[in-house]
């Protein structure tokens, strides 16, 4: 390009600039003294002012009142939005029945021990240790009353335990939804390796989430079934791998399922091995 059009071509850009800022500097009318750029001003202030604007039939703030759900991103309405003690009770729902324990008391729960094994509980702190005698076994479970009436598969149940390991190796630890030898849902402790786990027919499916973890810290295990479709498993909220094949509501047996959930941890070597829970939620549809 000659040095020439380059001349021409900047000579009309800066014609145009002008033109521009002439323009909004024009009064707006012969009898009116303000400029075109002040009445724009005036008029955004103006409407940004008013505090009936866009209520109108079909417009924008009443299109977003009448919706259930409009231009919200999905986590989007935090705690923050809601006044203290702004919920009253009947805004809650009560379509799932919840379990939630933080081991004040084992009442209703089966305590297993086998050999060394040992259970020691405290408000908020519940303690399965192995002693020191190999294979020994501490487990808690909670079964209902009939078959049929634990966890159940078509109703999108949720399960969520807080604990941590003071070791890492020569034991396994079983932080369970369900039958770990049958069917059920959770996660699975080997030595140092922890898997999302669940089990159909008595068959496992598991994936090793280890990566990251320390598991002699607290953590959140969460697992979240969707029925008909998947079991997501969460560290501290984090996805961490989802199944959705082989589930346990496939099986001609899970309509039985008599236990809620199961905390187990046995030895593989003669050395004490503890498991330390503080927290346990469980839910599903009623």
């Amino acid at each position: 390009m000659s040095f020439k059009t380059q001349f021409s071509i900047l000579l009309i850009l800066i014609t145009l600039m002008c033109a521009l800022t002439v323009w909004g500097l024009l009064e707006k009318a012969l009898d009116d003294d303000q400029t075109i750029l002040e009445a724009i001003d005036e008029k955004i202030a103006a409407h940004e002012a008013d505090e009936e604007a866009h209520l109108g039939e079909g417009e924008s703030l009443q299109s977003h009142r009448a919706e259930e759900i409009i231009d919200h991103l999905a986590g989007s309405i935090v705690a923050d939005k809601y006044a203290d003690q702004s919920i009253s009770s009947d805004k809650f729902a009560y379509d799932r029945l919840k379990i939630e324990s933080v081991f004040e008391s084992l009442d209703a729960m089966t305590q297993y021990k086998t050999d060394s094994g040992d259970i020691e509980i405290y408000f908020a702190n519940l303690r399965l240790k192995t002693g020191a005698t190999s294979g020994s076994i501490a487990d808690v479970h909670a079964d209902a009353w009939l078959e049929g009436l634990g966890v159940n598969y078509l109703k999108d149940p949720r399960f969520m335990v807080v604990g941590r390991l003071t070791a890492i190796t020569n034991q396994t630890i079983y932080i369970f939804a369900g039958s770990y030898d049958l069917q059920g849902f959770g996660f699975k402790i080997e030595d140092g390796t922890l898997y999302a786990l669940h089990v159909k027919d008595s068959v496992e499916y598991k994936t090793d989430i280890s990566s990251g973890i320390d598991l002699t810290e607290f953590h959140r295990y969460k697992a979240i079934y969707t029925s008909g479709s998947k079991i997501e498993f969460y560290i501290d909220d984090v996805l961490k791998a989802t199944h959705d094949s082989n589930l346990p509501e496939d099986s001609a047996d899970a309509a039985d399922e008599l236990t809620y959930f199961r905390l187990q941890i046995t030895n593989t070597a003669a050395a004490n091995k503890e498991a330390i829970f503080r927290y346990l939620i469980l839910d599903q549809e009623t």
